[in-house]
């Protein structure tokens, strides 16, 4: 989601003093904050109030949501910001909660942060899998109605300080309802800094370039003369202006040619 950013472990008490300005830059933002406890825990989640419309906020040691309006398509959306803790038993009763509080509220949920427990086995690299545990949460996001959409960039978002352990513990977890109204959204892990876990970022924002300006198949390659003809044709080109307009200039040119050659290929034949 390109309005929100969500953040675990932030570390930070009711009288710690962090300037966020440095995060999200110097547009308007509003934040919402769940205070560690000692040093463990803090949620915090910032989002920019002319896309969203926050009214209602719920707070736990494990989560923080955020309840309101997306203004422009004015749709009631529920944002919930995850940091799930070690315990196996603690995170099975985390998931009832979770269930529980998604089944009392309308509107659209995306569920994002640290879950801290892996779906299989291959989610995990080096580090012990326990079949138990990840059948509790898969059958949360079943019970929940909730599904994901396949992250690129690495398949793991947790490093241990040595780097041999990898495990895959943070994620989007969607409903249905943004499945289908962003079916082409996309998640990708992006490189870590100073955490040992990636960033994870969910963009609505379609990656569609447009048509395919030129497509080639193998089979012309092995054509009489087709080869020489591409050399001929790209050496005699000529083209004033900018250089990604002559790209596109010329793939046009290219196919046009190409065609009436193919055409006049098969009449031959």
């Amino acid at each position: 989601m390109e309005f929100i950013l969500a953040i675990q472990e932030t570390k930070l008490g009711a009288t710690s003093n962090f300037m966020f300005n440095g995060i999200w830059g110097r547009s308007a933002y509003q934040l919402e904050c769940v205070h560690a406890e000692g040093r463990f825990g803090g949620i915090m989640s910032l989002w920019n109030p002319s896309m969203f419309d926050c009214d209602n906020v719920i707070k736990d040691r494990y989560f923080l949501v955020l309840s309101g309006v997306l203004n422009q398509l004015g749709v009631r959306i529920n944002l919930v910001n995850i940091y799930a803790p070690n315990d196996a038993s603690v995170r099975r009763n985390l998931w009832v909660k979770l269930l529980n509080m998604k089944n009392s509220l309308q509107g659209l949920w995306a569920f994002m942060g640290d879950f801290n427990e892996v779906r299989d086995e291959t989610e995990r690299l080096n580090s012990e899998f326990i079949a138990s545990n990840a059948e509790a949460f898969n059958q949360f996001i079943l019970a929940a109605g909730l599904s994901e959409f396949n992250m690129g960039g690495s398949k793991f978002t947790y490093i241990s300080d040595r780097g041999d352990k990898l495990s895959k513990l943070d994620r989007f977890l969607v409903c249905l309802g943004i499945m289908e109204r962003w079916p082409t959204a996309s998640v990708l892990a992006l490189n870590r800094d100073a955490s040992d876990h990636r960033p994870i970022l969910l963009s609505t924002v379609p990656s569609d370039f447009g048509h395919i300006p030129f497509r080639c198949f193998n089979s012309w390659m092995e054509m009489l003369g087709f080869v020489e003809l591409i050399k001929q044709l790209c050496q005699s080109f000529v083209f004033n202006g900018p250089a990604d307009m002559a790209l596109s200039v010329k793939l046009r040119w290219l196919k046009n040619i190409i065609k009436a050659w193919l055409k006049v290929e098969r009449e031959k034949s």
